[in-house]
């Protein structure tokens, strides 16, 4: 009987997974997972992610034994794991998920494919749903993505057969794997917890989800990310489960919140196929100049943003929440981009280190997602048109939109538990409560002025090639020198990488272009001074919208699901 073995990554579930149902239709499989020590010691790893990974781990090997096989677990580089597994079964072969997660994936994967072409065998790749390697202009991608994604799942499999005589390791705990445990709640891995949540989600929160998305104490998003990240469901079930009720909802509200859901699903694609083509962008800023000339640092400054220290309520209760329960299901996107912001455009701090310690925290952390939003928010990428950018105000603004009766606030900072809401802004010498660390409006100013001149070399080219970063000679992770992290397989200048990104300096004027659309907003927004609704931050009855607006927040969330 033929054997194939399916390399299991970030896809862990039986369904919806083409190389799982080829390698059935074929015979016997090996299903593996292998525990890299380059990831598990990343400087960007995150232990209660990993713990998270560990859980999904266990429910995907259940799920094989529900139908008659097992999870085969390997530990080492798979470069030479996989070449010897291949001999030691007499597989034919191997399947497998193209994956672009991150730059150490693509060395990773280029050095398989050499490895296995000395000894003689063989990986067939296979493109993920919705993903390309063809670079095309972002209008085209957004057809390819519906598309794909009303397309059939690709049912699990009723049975499979795994060779007896494969042996397994065991899933080890964090401790076997030299990481430290931390105090965060795990949620439940598995492909039926996010079935579950999914459901909940759409029975018990579609009536209010696009009204209280930037609202962190109403927990109104779907707590999906994690599952997302890991590949547990697919993008292609939520978005048809989801689609399917939008079909059937006469409700305006329901329409619009699963019309937000689904666009943020196209978003996350959309940031993974940008860093398809530029990866570089793990690295560094879209644009050279913007790294060159832009960043101080300050430990002590960084520490305060880190603990929540800084004397901003909202900035202080976010960090608290981050570090506390990892963010997957309270700290919602306009809670993060505030956060963001407040290190880069008011701290002058490189983002990257306020992307570091996000992927360090988060258990939704992926990396193509939470780095591009990370320079978006600091100003530094997708602004080829813009004239502006928005630097948000951490002060009594920020509270009246995203936190209008001070519940987060005064669960994570309960130092102002006594105060009102009105009070949250700026407090005024609450007792044991930091002094603000820095004079929003100045610090502001200085931010803005400076993107503008940063900004004056590349605003509106036609050809924006030449003004685009290349991969850096090193492809040390940053963050390498402030963590303990295995990174030799960094020290090769240049390396190859697979999937290969895109060769800039041989961009056609018509490629350049196609790129473009990617890096600009396709919706014009103008900011907004105004709070959006009310303070309560209720959405308006039924029978009162016939035809709902969007408010300014949820333009502006609009702005960044449509690029």
């Amino acid at each position: 009987m033929k054997r194939t073995i399916v390399w299991f990554r970030r896809d862990l579930r039986l369904c919806d997974h083409a190389p799982l149902a080829r390698a059935v239709a074929r015979g016997a499989v090996i299903p593996v997972f292998i525990l890299d020590r380059a990831l598990l010691h990343h400087p960007e790893t995150g232990v209660a992610r990993v713990a998270f990974m560990l859980d999904c781990l266990r429910s995907l090997d259940a799920d094989l034994r529900s139908v008659g096989g097992r999870l085969i677990i390997r530990s080492g580089d798979p470069v030479a794991v996989l070449p010897e597994l291949i001999r030691s079964t007499q597989a034919d072969g191997i399947y497998s998920y193209i994956d672009y997660e991150r730059i150490y994936g693509r060395v990773r994967d280029a050095r398989l494919n050499q490895a296995l072409d000395a000894a003689g065998m063989r990986v067939r790749w296979f493109e993920p749903t919705a993903a390309t390697g063809a670079l095309m202009p972002y209008p085209d991608y957004r057809q390819l993505w519906y598309r794909e994604m009303s397309e059939a799942l690709i049912p699990a499999p009723p049975t499979l057969e795994v060779p007896e005589d494969v042996v397994s390791d065991g899933i080890p705990t964090l401790a076997e794997l030299g990481l430290l445990i931390d105090q965060k709640t795990i949620p439940t891995g598995g492909t039926q917890a996010a079935r579950k949540l999914l459901q909940e989600f759409l029975t018990e929160k579609t009536d209010r989800y696009y009204w209280q998305l930037s609202i962190p104490s109403a927990e109104a998003t779907s707590a999906l990310s994690p599952y997302i990240k890991f590949g547990v469901i697919s993008v292609r079930e939520c978005f048809q489960v989801a689609q399917h009720q939008l079909k059937g909802a006469q409700d305006k509200r329901v329409q619009l919140s699963l019309k937000q859901f689904i666009s943020r699903l196209r978003w996350g694609s959309g940031f993974a196929q940008r860093f398809r083509y530029l990866p570089q962008l793990e690295l560094r800023s879209l644009y050279p100049i913007c790294d060159e000339s832009g960043w101080a640092f300050d430990e002590a400054m960084y520490a305060a943003w880190q603990n929540g220290e800084t004397g901003f309520p909202i900035i202080d209760a976010a960090a608290r929440c981050l570090q506390e329960t990892g963010g997957w299901l309270s700290l919602n996107f306009r809670t993060r981009a505030i956060y963001a912001s407040f290190l880069s455009n008011l701290l002058g701090i490189d983002w990257r280190y306020g992307a570091l310690h996000f992927m360090r925290h988060l258990i939704d952390g992926d990396c193509p997602i939470d780095h591009y939003q990370w320079a978006m928010q600091a100003g530094v990428t997708h602004c080829i048109d813009k004239s502006w950018t928005r630097i948000y105000n951490p002060e009594q603004t920020a509270v009246d939109r995203c936190d209008p009766e001070g519940l987060f606030i005064q669960k994570w900072v309960p130092e102002l538990a006594q105060l009102k809401p009105a009070e949250l802004g700026l407090p005024q010498l609450a007792k044991g409560y930091p002094k603000p660390i820095l004079n929003y409006k100045a610090a502001r100013q200085t931010r803005v002025q400076q993107l503008e001149q940063q900004r004056q070399s590349f605003r509106r080219q036609r050809d924006i090639v030449p003004f685009l970063a290349r991969m850096p000679e090193s492809i040390v992770p940053f963050g390498a020198d402030r963590f303990n992290s295995e990174i030799r397989w960094a020290e090769t200048d240049q390396p190859a990488m697979f999937p290969p990104p895109l060769a800039l300096d041989d961009l056609t004027l018509a490629q350049s272009q196609a790129l473009r659309t990617w890096l600009v907003a396709h919706v014009n927004v103008n900011p907004r001074t105004k709070p959006p609704h009310s303070s309560s931050g209720k959405p308006p009855r039924a029978k009162r919208q016939p035809k709902p607006k969007p408010h300014p927040d949820g333009t502006q969330l609009n702005l960044l699901l449509e690029d």
